[in-house]
C-alpha cells in the first residue's frame, strides 16, 4: 500500500511539473538554472523514498526517446524520480544526467569506460571535441577509461580537470574542495594553471582541509574494491617471485665493443649499474588481475633508477628498447614508430609480438619469458633506460644483434588539391584568444560549441583560437570551427575517424587557418569534405615503414 501510494505521488509530481513547463524554451540561463533545480530534485526525492526501493541500474546510457512537445517539461518531470532507483535520464541538449541511488550506481560510456558510483553521487556526461566529459557534482567515483586510439576522457569537478588516456583512478567532489586519487596507469590533473601528472598511489587535493588517506581507505566502498587492490599489488608481487639477486655489470667500451680509430679512448655506453635477468616458469605464470590492462605476465614499469620487465618474452623485449610499438595484426597502415616516449611509475601490459615491429631470431625467442631487474642512478630519466640502457642490457646478456629494415605499405597522402587551398591563411590576431580560467572555474582546452556560436562565426565574429566542436544529435555530421590551426594539427585529428591510419602531409603549408569543416564518420565523406571545403586533397598512397629484424639472440646465462 506504501510502495502504491509513494507512485501516485510521484504521477502528481510528474504531473504539476509537467503542467507548469508546458510552454517553456528557456534561454541558456535559464537552462542551467533548470538543471540546478534538477539536482534539488534529486536530492530531495532521494530523501523521501525508502532504502528499499532504490536500487542500482547496471546499464550504461540508454537512447533518448523522441518527444514532439513540451521536452524540457518531460525532462525536468522525469530527473525528478530518478532517484527512487538509482538511474539516468538525457538532459534535452544531449547531456546525459545520473544519480545514484542508496546502493550506488555503475555506468558504462559510449567508449566503453566504466564509472562506479558511490551511493547518492551525482554526475552528468557530455561531449567534448575530442572526447567525453564527466562533470562530477558531488560524491565518489572511480573510473576505469578504456584504452582510447585519440581524444581524451575528462573528469571536472569545481576545482579542478582530470585528463585521462586509459587508467583507473578515483575522484570526489564534495563541499570542502576535490581530491584524485591514481590505482592503474597515470592521469593529469589541471587546477588553475597548474598542471600535476599522477601515478600509482599518487593522490592530490585541492584543499588542505581535505584529509589524504592511503587509497586503499578509499575504494573499500567499491564492489570491486578487490580487484582494485589487487591492481596496485600485482606487479610488485610477481616481480619478488620471479626476479633474482642484482649483479653488477662491468664497464663496457663502445656498443658493438669495436676497436675504435688509432689514438682515440674507447667510447662509453650507457649502462646500468647493476641488472639480473632470470627465467620464468612457463607453469606458474604471474596472473593479470580480472579487468586489469597490466600487472600480470608481460608487463612493464619504471620507477626512478630501476626498470623491471616481468615475465616477457625477448621478442617484446627488443621492441621496447628499440622504441617500437606494439601493433595488432591486421595493423597494415600504422606506424610502428612510438610517438612519445615512457613514463616512469605507470605499469602497463605490452600484449603480444604479432611479427609487424619485430620479425627475424628462433622461436623461442617468442615463447619463453624471463623477468628483468636492472638498476640506475635515480636521476636517469626513462627515455634513457627504456632505450640505450635497455638495448645495452640486452647486447649483453643475450648477445643481441640486431638491423632496421624498411618496407613500403598504404598510407593515406594529403597534398593541396589541383585548383588550390579553398580557405586562406590567417591574418594577425585573427582568432580569439581564450582567456585563462578565473580562480574556482575550470574550462577545456576545446570547449564544445553551441549552434549559435558556429552562427556567429558564419557571420563574420572571431572564431576561438583552437578547435570547437559544435554539439550535434547522435549520429550526425561532425562540425569542427577551427581557430588558428594548422595542416598538420588537422591531420592529427583526422587519423581518429580513419581508423588509426597513417596520414602523410605533404602539402608543405605550414601557416595558420580559420575554417568551418563539416563531415560525416567515414572515409569517402572526409575524403569529399576535403576537397570541397578547404581544397585538400587526401588519397590511398603508399610509404616507408621501419620493421627490426633479429640477426642473431642467445638465451642468457646465469646471473
Amino acid at each position: 500500500m506504501k510502495r502504491e501510494q509513494q507512485a501516485n505521488s510521484d504521477g502528481d509530481v510528474l504531473a504539476n511539473v509537467g503542467e507548469s513547463l508546458r510552454d517553456w524554451s528557456p534561454s541558456g540561463d535559464e537552462e542551467r538554472g533548470a538543471l540546478e533545480r534538477v539536482w534539488t530534485g534529486l536530492r530531495w526525492k532521494a530523501n523521501q523514498v525508502p532504502t528499499e526501493v532504490v536500487r542500482s541500474v547496471e546499464l550504461g546510457p540508454r537512447p533518448a526517446p523522441h518527444f514532439s512537445t513540451r521536452p524540457w517539461a518531460l525532462a525536468v518531470a522525469a530527473a525528478l524520480v530518478i532517484a527512487a532507483i538509482g538511474g539516468a535520464m538525457v538532459w534535452p541538449r544531449g547531456v546525459l544526467v545520473y544519480a545514484a541511488g542508496a546502493d550506488g550506481l555503475q555506468v558504462t560510456l559510449a567508449d566503453d569506460s566504466r564509472v562506479e558510483m558511490r551511493a547518492h553521487s551525482e554526475l552528468t556526461v557530455g561531449r567534448t571535441s575530442d572526447g567525453i566529459q564527466i562533470d562530477l557534482k558531488t560524491g565518489d567515483i572511480i573510473v576505469t577509461a578504456a584504452k582510447r586510439r585519440a581524444g581524451h576522457l575528462y573528469v571536472r569537478t569545481k576545482d579542478m580537470i582530470v585528463v585521462v588516456a586509459g587508467t583507473a583512478f578515483l575522484a570526489n567532489a564534495g563541499q570542502e574542495g576535490s581530491r584524485v586519487g591514481v590505482i592503474e596507469g597515470e592521469v593529469r590533473v589541471r587546477e588553475g594553471d597548474v598542471e600535476t601528472r599522477l601515478r600509482p598511489g599518487e593522490q592530490v587535493a585541492t584543499s588542505p582541509t581535505i584529509v589524504s588517506r592511503p587509497l586503499t581507505e578509499d575504494i573499500i566502498w567499491s564492489r570491486n574494491a578487490n580487484a582494485h587492490l589487487t591492481i596496485l599489488e600485482s606487479f610488485t608481487k610477481g616481480m619478488a617471485q620471479t626476479t633474482g639477486p642484482l649483479t653488477p655489470l662491468a664497464p663496457a667500451t663502445d656498443v658493438a665493443g669495436a676497436q675504435t680509430s688509432a689514438g682515440q679512448a674507447p667510447v662509453a655506453r650507457v649502462e646500468f649499474d647493476e641488472a639480473s635477468v632470470r627465467a620464468c616458469d612457463p607453469d606458474n605464470m604471474p596472473p593479470t588481475p580480472p579487468g586489469a590492462r597490466g600487472g600480470g605476465a608481460n608487463s612493464f614499469q619504471m620507477t626512478p633508477g630501476r626498470l623491471y620487465a616481468l615475465c616477457m618474452t625477448p621478442a617484446v623485449m627488443v621492441r621496447i628498447a628499440h622504441g617500437f610499438r606494439a601493433l595488432p595484426e591486421g595493423s597494415l597502415t600504422a606506424d610502428t614508430r612510438r610517438d612519445q616516449g615512457w613514463r616512469l611509475n605507470q605499469v602497463s601490459g605490452q600484449g603480444a609480438n604479432a611479427g609487424i615491429a619485430v620479425r627475424g631470431g628462433p622461436d623461442w625467442a617468442r615463447n619463453e619469458r624471463y623477468s628483468i631487474e636492472a638498476v640506475a642512478t635515480a636521476e636517469t630519466d626513462a627515455d634513457t633506460m627504456s632505450g640505450p640502457m635497455f638495448r645495452s642490457l640486452l647486447e649483453r646478456r643475450f648477445k643481441l644483434k640486431t638491423h632496421v629494415e624498411t618496407e613500403e605499405v598504404p598510407v593515406w597522402t594529403l597534398t593541396v588539391a589541383p585548383g588550390g587551398l579553398k580557405i586562406k591563411p590567417m591574418p594577425p590576431d585573427g582568432c580569439r584568444e581564450i582567456p585563462p580560467p578565473q580562480p574556482g572555474t575550470m574550462t577545456l582546452a576545446f570547449p564544445p560549441l553551441s549552434p549559435l556560436a558556429l552562427e556567429e562565426v558564419r557571420g563574420g565574429a572571431k572564431p576561438a583560437c583552437g578547435r570547437g566542436e559544435v554539439q550535434q544529435p547522435e549520429g550526425a555530421s561532425l562540425v569542427w570551427v577551427i581557430g588558428g590551426g594548422t595542416i598538420e594539427e588537422l591531420t592529427a585529428s583526422l587519423r581518429r575517424w580513419l581508423n588509426g591510419a597513417r596520414i602523410v602531409d605533404k602539402t608543405g603549408v605550414t601557416d595558420r587557418f580559420n575554417y568551418i569543416f563539416e563531415f560525416a564518420r567515414d572515409d569517402r565523406s572526409i575524403v569529399a569534405a576535403l576537397a570541397n571545403q578547404l581544397g585538400l586533397r587526401l588519397e590511398q598512397s603508399r610509404a616507408s615503414r621501419e620493421f627490426l629484424v633479429i640477426d642473431s639472440i642467445e638465451r642468457p646465462g646465469p646471473n
